[in-house]
């Protein structure tokens, strides 16, 4: 993100615009989504115990369920219309999409980063890692992986835009690029 974008990001969560990404506003921003987010989390905890025990075993397709894109995506730059997501997640994920149709229609600008489709169901550990990825559950998905890569740091290299986090927050997902700093492509059903 530019100087610009990160200065209208930190007047809108609270802090001073001032540029500069630093622990206030890295507090600041985790604290704007939580705000947003269900007072009653629906989601579990992200520990394995947890999450086994709220979406059942990792890679069993029998969860899954197929839902159609509101808007235009598209995988590797071929048109996607569908994804299969976990049961559990797949109205509330249908409503952060829409909310992101909406906003596109009154902000062009995310359009790039809300139509590159990276990916739900995968079952797969996670990167370097010897536990499961939320993929693994149908219960993460990813956006714009071309400009937010696993390493990139979110806002100084990494560019999701607030915007599309703060849908994802209204019910309930983890940001990753907010949460964790990096992963900015990365949303999951979790607390």
């Amino acid at each position: 993100m530019t100087r610009e974008q990160i200065k209208r990001m930190q007047s809108k969560i609270g802090v001073e615009a001032d540029g500069f990404w630093g622990p206030k506003s890295i507090s600041a921003c985790k604290q704007h989504l939580k705000n947003l987010m269900p007072k009653d989390n629906p989601w579990p905890k992200s520990d394995q115990s947890s999450l086994r025990e709220f979406y059942g075993i990792p890679g069993d397709e029998d969860n899954l369920v197929t839902i159609t894109f509101p808007y235009p995506m598209f995988y590797g730059g071929k048109p996607s219309s569908k994804t299969r997501v976990h049961k559990k997640c797949a109205d509330s994920l249908l409503r952060v999409l829409n909310g992101i149709k909406d906003l596109i229609a009154t902000n062009p600008s995310i359009k790039s980063d809300a139509e590159d489709y990276g990916g739900c169901f995968n079952f797969r550990l996670k990167r370097g890692g010897s536990t499961y990825s939320l993929h693994a559950w149908g219960a993460a998905i990813d956006l714009d992986d071309d400009d937010n890569t696993f390493k990139d740091g979110w806002p100084m290299k990494a560019d999701m835009p607030l915007e599309i986090m703060e849908e994802f927050a209204k019910e309930g997902w983890v940001s990753a690029g907010a949460f964790w700093g990096y992963d900015a492509m990365h949303f999951q059903a979790t607390q």
